[in-house]
C-alpha cells in the first residue's frame, strides 16, 4: 500500500509533535507524499447570545492556531514544501477530524497519544476515538 496523502492530527501536546516527525519521516523519502496537518478549534455549545459575547475569544483562539500550525509544518522540514495546514472548527475534535478523512482520499492519519490510561483515555481521548472512528488506518505516536 502507498502511502501518498497522509493527515497529521495536532495539538500542542508532545504526543502530536511525535506524530508530525513520524509523518516526516513517512514522507520524506516519497516525492510523491504530501502531508496535511489539521488542527481543530474546540467550541463550547453556546446560544446565540453566548456565541455573540464568546466571538472575540473564539477570534484570539483561531489565530492561535493559525499560528500553531505555522510552527507545526516548519517542523516538517523538507516535506514543508509538500505540506498543507488545514484549521477546523468544532464541539468534538474527534468528530471534526473523522468529517475531513471522510471528505478527502487520506491513506493514513497520524495521531498522538497523550499518555492517558484507564478510565481518561477510554472517555476522553481524541487518539482512541479516532483509532475507532477511523475508516482508514491509524498510527498512533507515544
Amino acid at each position: 500500500m502507498a502511502v501518498n496523502k497522509l493527515l497529521v492530527a495536532f495539538d500542542e501536546s508532545e504526543g502530536a509533535k511525535r506524530a508530525l516527525e513520524m509523518a516526516a519521516s513517512l514522507a520524506e523519502p516519497n516525492p510523491d507524499a504530501h502531508v496535511d496537518v489539521v488542527y481543530v478549534v474546540p467550541i463550547p455549545l453556546l446560544d446565540d447570545k453566548q456565541m455573540a459575547s464568546f466571538k472575540e475569544i473564539l477570534d484570539m483562539m483561531i489565530s492561535d492556531g493559525e499560528d500553531l500550525l505555522a510552527e507545526a509544518v516548519d517542523q516538517l522540514g523538507p516535506v514543508a514544501e509538500r505540506a498543507d495546514s488545514l484549521l477546523l472548527t468544532g464541539t468534538n475534535p474527534a468528530t471534526e477530524i473523522i468529517k475531513l478523512i471522510d471528505q478527502r482520499g487520506y491513506d493514513l492519519l497520524v495521531v498522538g497519544n497523550r499518555g492517558l490510561s484507564g478510565l481518561k483515555e477510554y472517555m476522553g481521548s481524541v487518539s482512541h476515538k479516532l483509532l475507532h472512528g477511523s475508516k482508514i488506518p491509524v498510527l498512533i505516536a507515544k
